[in-house]
């Protein structure tokens, strides 16, 4: 069907139907179409506009989890981080990580060796069907010369050497979420973005879903069986139901990610210690000291994760320069030889993740586990509610949830087989503007909104490719964008201001944005 098509979808009764467009709602929707389920995904912004699309860039298979002991917390991560890299495996490549060892016991090579061990072996499994050119090595120990060479300057009084494990690299993290929303309507399901639900009223056999189309102005009513509110940080008042009325209040953390200008290590991704002392309360095995990920990408280097409590709303949340600027003085306590400064900044990362309770001492303890819930005792029997914790680990509970529904559910036994391909080869993140010519560059934005739903600059520059996530454009490159943009979608001079303010007000406190 048409994409966005209010009408057609207004027709239809759906088994399912998702809020939320990030990663959790899109590999949702995308195993309820597979699993033959009448799906339709909404969001109210664009896809992965918000949380999903803060991301260390890291597809971890949960080798930290170690420390507490969760094996089968790390199965679904390694099951997870496969699926992802199976279903677009032009959007990641292996990456090579190293954490520095000195001493004994938990930092000593000894307990490392059979830490890396135990990890292989959980993963026994971590490639297959994969191509080849993705596969994850096994992971190993090296020595001290090596550790050296590869972090110069290292602050460690006596490094015995380094522990080296392979994940995987989301070379653009945003477009992920788009292959899943892409899949799902492969497999015959339908999304919108800019599609916000603002009530719902319950129905004897479906619930009716009032529909506001924020481009159009237009709203429209849809039916489903079952409401699945996947709305990340929304999800406490998603569709009027005021959830945190009938559940305990949810705190979030703001998880802030920065993009330096230099690139620190060149190939492996560095895990080093923070200077704070930070206890994760639910470790069985206690390291004592968070660790900062220093992770090489597109020639630059992304480097986290800081986290501050939130108590704002999350449509006024915003990053300040204060908290870029807390950062990167911390990351010059935990590796001088950076030498970092705020005009290396050329972007963050930022986006709001559940918190357990932050303690005295300023400690953040996170959330763990993703989980979802039925609303039986709410009179919403056929609500489900998730709260998604980990980007890695959304296909995992979009398996668990889409079992529960096809248990309650009559799949079509009419849905195609036929595996889902990627409709782009490619990452889209070299999106070389100033080498295409007119023809060439109209002929991509055509297909952009044509086939993967953009309707605004900021969808182009910072999702369906990856000109933007990692510095600003040349202005040249953006007004010729957005010119072309306007000419396929009449777009009027206002407006044309509008949607270029709003790509710049996205670089702020980094730029001068007449620079």
């Amino acid at each position: 069907m048409a994409l966005r098509d209010f009408a057609k979808m207004s027709s239809r009764v759906y088994d399912v139907l998702i809020v939320g467009g990030g990663i959790h709602g899109a590999a949702i929707s995308y195993h309820c179409a597979r699993a033959g389920l009448r799906s339709v995904v909404l969001e109210k912004q664009d896809f992965a506009a918000a949380t999903s699309a803060n991301s260390l860039k890291i597809l971890h298979g949960g080798l930290r989890y170690l420390q507490h002991l969760n094996f089968k917390r790390m199965r679904h991560s390694i099951c997870s981080r496969r699926e992802m890299m199976a279903l677009a495996p032009d959007l990641v490549e292996p990456l090579p990580c190293m954490m520095p060892l000195s001493g004994g016991g938990l930092k000593g090579k000894a307990v490392m060796r059979a830490a890396l061990f135990a990890n292989d072996c959980i993963g026994f499994d971590r490639n297959q069907s994969l191509p080849g050119k993705i596969h994850l090595p096994r992971g190993h120990v090296v020595g001290k010369e090596a550790c050296i060479a590869a972090i110069p300057g290292i602050a460690t009084d006596n490094p015995r050497g380094a522990a080296i494990w392979y994940d995987g690299l989301g070379l653009n993290t945003e477009r992920m979420v788009l292959e899943y929303i892409l899949g799902s309507l492969h497999y015959g399901g339908d999304a919108a973005n800019y599609a916000e639900v603002t009530s719902l009223e319950k129905q004897d056999d479906y619930y009716l879903l009032n529909v506001e189309d924020k481009l159009a102005g237009d709203s429209c009513q849809l039916k489903t069986k079952y409401l699945v509110n996947g709305a990340g940080p929304w999800f406490e008042e998603c569709c009027g139901l005021r959830i945190k009325d009938t559940l305990p209040e949810q705190n979030w953390a703001m998880a802030l990610n920065i993009v330096s200008r230099k690139k620190i290590f060149s190939k492996y991704a560095v895990a080093l210690e923070g200077k704070r002392r930070y206890e994760d309360k639910d470790a069985i095995v206690k390291r004592g000291k968070r660790l900062y990920f220093f992770v090489p990408w597109r020639d630059k280097t992304m480097i986290g994760t800081e986290y501050e409590p939130c108590t704002e709303s999350p449509d006024k949340f915003r990053v300040s320069r204060e908290s870029i600027q807390k950062m990167v003085d911390e990351v010059n306590a935990i590796y001088p030889a950076a030498e970092l400064s705020y005009e290396d900044i050329s972007f963050y990362q930022a986006g709001l993740v559940p918190m357990k309770s932050k303690g005295q001492d300023g400690d953040i303890q996170l959330a763990k586990n993703s989980r979802f819930s039925f609303h039986e005792e709410d009179g919403y029997e056929r609500v489900v509610s998730v709260k998604g914790v980990k980007y890695t680990t959304a296909p995992h509970i979009a398996k668990e949830i889409v079992a529960e529904l096809t248990n309650k559910l009559q799949p079509a036994a009419d849905r195609t087989t036929t595996p889902y391909i990627p409709v782009t080869q490619g990452n889209r993140n070299e999106f070389a503007v100033e080498n295409m010519n007119d023809q060439v560059l109209q002929k991509e934005i055509h297909q952009m909104i044509n086939d993967e739903m953009a309707c605004k600059l900021s969808d182009v520059i910072f999702r369906r490719t990856g000109l933007g996530t990692a510095e600003r454009p040349a202005m040249k490159n953006l007004k010729r964008i957005n010119d072309c943009m306007a000419d396929v979608l009449g777009w009027s001079a206002a407006a044309k201001e509008e949607e270029l303010e709003e790509v710049l007000k996205r670089y702020e406190p980094l730029t001068d944005r007449n620079s």
